[in-house]
């Protein structure tokens, strides 16, 4: 703690700097990991580790996810949510605020919600069999997307500490 007072505390110079949008649209479009907080039953935030897409025309983030999962049923509850990214090295880090909405379930290899849910799969699938095996999975798993329609996008970045 000490050191850290030392590099950053008070008469240092150095400290946390708010990124601009540009900025933080580049480090959720860099990075496929966050933590996605919802407003569990009790008011507390639920915090669920999540793989997403982001789109930053649309300011949308999307997120795979299972029916009846918790995250999806606070959603129903309370829309509101927060998707919280950081860089990889942790001296930045973004937070995308806004109302989620949820898709319906996959429940038809192919349907509309199944090719939302194919269309976030880096890469996608060059052998027609495999992605018929993940639209069938989408619509055996009851997958759905929930796609968080940012209002809000802040972060801030630390300068690295000097190595000694």
């Amino acid at each position: 703690m000490a050191e850290d007072q030392a590099v950053y505390g008070p008469g240092a110079g150095l400290g946390p700097s708010g990124l601009p949008d540009e900025d933080l649209s580049h480090l959720l479009s860099r990075q496929r990991f966050g933590a996605l907080a919802t407003r569990g039953g009790n008011g507390h935030p639920h915090v669920s580790t999540v793989v997403y897409a982001w789109d930053p025309a649309q300011r949308v983030v999307r997120v795979a996810t299972v029916d009846g999962r918790p995250k999806v049923r606070q959603l129903h509850k309370d829309p509101r949510a927060a998707l919280y990214v950081a860089s990889d090295d942790f001296w930045s880090y973004a937070v995308a605020e806004g109302l989620a909405e949820l898709s319906p379930v996959s429940v038809e290899p192919g349907d509309e919600v199944g090719r939302e849910l194919l269309a976030m799969q880096s890469g996608g699938y060059a052998d027609p069999g495999a992605e018929a095996a993940f639209l069938g999975q989408a619509v055996a798993d009851k997958r759905l997307v929930i796609r968080l329609r940012v209002s809000r996008l802040y972060g801030t970045s630390l300068p690295a500490p000097s190595a000694g």
